[in-house]
């Protein structure tokens, strides 16, 4: 017996996050799952990702065996579309991505689920559909989440 890491707990918490704050809220969001992109609904969206988790030597307790932490890394995609430009898609994403920022450092615990996390930056970039002329800007804003599974 024990208490593993509450992983779908932590997934569904971000999400109750998200959609609960006005900050977040307007964007599309989507948890784990295959983003459908498209204006004719939203003009942004939040993606979210568990990307990994590492074990760092460096913080396990002299009880291992019996507790392990993790780091794990989330992942969330920010992204905006505009027909008008470059500059307005980037606009958009760059307000949508301050936004999420100050949601993550509101929640730091994810209401108790975790320990603690903080941001760790991410990539940015912009291209052109060519076919329908919509401009699409994308942010990465990287989680990393301290967690522990239990082992009794």
């Amino acid at each position: 017996m024990g208490t593993p890491v509450d992983y779908v707990g932590i997934r569904d918490e971000i999400e109750t996050i998200l959609q609960a704050d006005t900050r977040t809220n307007e964007a599309r969001i989507y948890i784990e799952e295959e983003p459908q992109f498209g204006l004719s609904d939203y003009t942004s969206a939040i993606a979210v990702f568990m990307d990994n988790r590492v074990t760092p030597i460096d913080v396990q307790s002299i009880g291992a065996g019996k507790r392990t932490r993790f780091n794990l890394r989330v992942s969330f995609w920010v992204v905006a579309f505009s027909m008008e430009s470059y500059r307005k898609a980037c606009d958009a994403r760059d307000t949508l991505m301050g936004q999420l920022e100050l949601v993550l450092m509101d929640n730091r615990t994810l209401t108790g689920k975790v320990a603690t996390s903080w941001l760790e930056g991410g990539e940015m970039f912009s291209a052109k559909d060519q076919q329908t002329s919509t401009f699409t800007a994308v942010a990465e804003v990287a989680m990393v989440l301290d967690v522990s599974a239990i082992n009794t």
